[in-house]
C-alpha cells in the first residue's frame, strides 16, 4: 500500500510539472468593440477577453511580441527592465515583431503598460486597462498562450474608446524543465508499482 501511494504521488508530480501554464486569476469576461488598425491585421479582429492578473503556475521562461498598435499616444510596454516603445499612431512596422524574455518565479508576472504621452503607467492586474484573450493564432507569429490588449484610456474610463488594440503583445511561456529530484521520485514510484504488481503475481492475487 506504502508502495502504491509513493507511485501514486511521483507520477502526480510529474503531471503537475507538465501541466504548469499561464493562468488569469481572478477573471472576468467582457465583450468589446472596434478593435481595428494595425493588430487586426495579424490578430484578427478580437471582441472578448478577461481582465484580472496573469499568473504563472510555476517557474519558467515567458516571452512578449510586439504585435501592433492604433493610438495617437506613445505607448511602452515594460517587463523584467526592458521595453518596447512605439511613438507612431499605427504600428511601426520596424519595431513589429519585437520580443523581450525572461526567466519568472511563479506568481504574478510583473509587467506593465505605460502611456508615455499622459505619463500613467498600468500594472498587470489593473482593471480596464487590459484585456487577456487566450489561445490567438497570429499569422505572422503563430499561436500565442494570450493576447494582451492595452487601453490607454485605462479602467473603462471612456467607453467610447474601450478596444485594446492602444498596444498589443503576444504572450508565450514554457514551463521549467522538472528538477532531477522530480525524475528521482517518479522513478521510485515506477519501481513500486513493478514490485508490487510482481508481488500480486507471486501471490496469486
Amino acid at each position: 500500500m506504502t508502495r502504491n501511494l509513493i507511485a501514486s504521488a511521483a507520477l502526480l508530480s510529474l503531471l503537475g510539472t507538465a501541466q504548469a501554464s499561464l493562468v488569469v486569476s481572478a477573471p472576468s469576461l467582457h465583450a468589446y468593440s472596434g478593435y481595428d488598425g494595425t493588430p487586426a491585421t495579424i490578430t484578427g479582429t478580437l471582441t472578448h477577453g478577461y481582465t484580472g492578473t496573469l499568473t504563472a503556475l510555476s517557474a519558467g521562461t515567458i516571452s512578449f511580441t510586439y504585435l501592433g498598435k492604433e493610438a495617437w499616444n506613445t505607448t511602452q510596454f515594460n517587463f523584467n527592465g526592458r521595453s518596447i516603445t512605439d511613438s507612431t499612431r499605427l504600428t511601426d512596422s520596424a519595431r513589429l515583431g519585437s520580443t523581450i524574455t525572461g526567466q519568472i518565479s511563479a506568481g504574478r508576472v510583473n509587467f506593465s503598460f505605460t502611456d508615455v504621452t499622459r505619463g500613467v503607467t498600468y500594472q498587470n492586474g489593473a482593471i480596464g486597462a487590459m484585456m487577456f484573450t487566450p489561445g490567438v493564432r497570429t499569422s505572422q507569429y503563430g499561436a500565442f498562450d494570450f493576447v494582451i490588449g492595452f487601453n490607454d484610456k485605462g479602467v473603462f474610463l471612456d467607453p467610447r474608446d474601450c478596444d485594446f488594440d492602444d498596444f498589443v503583445v503576444g504572450v508565450k511561456f514554457t514551463p521549467a524543465i522538472p528538477e532531477p529530484s522530480t525524475y528521482a521520485m517518479m522513478g521510485i514510484g515506477l519501481v513500486g508499482l513493478a514490485w508490487a504488481a510482481r508481488r500480486r503475481r507471486a501471490t496469486g492475487r
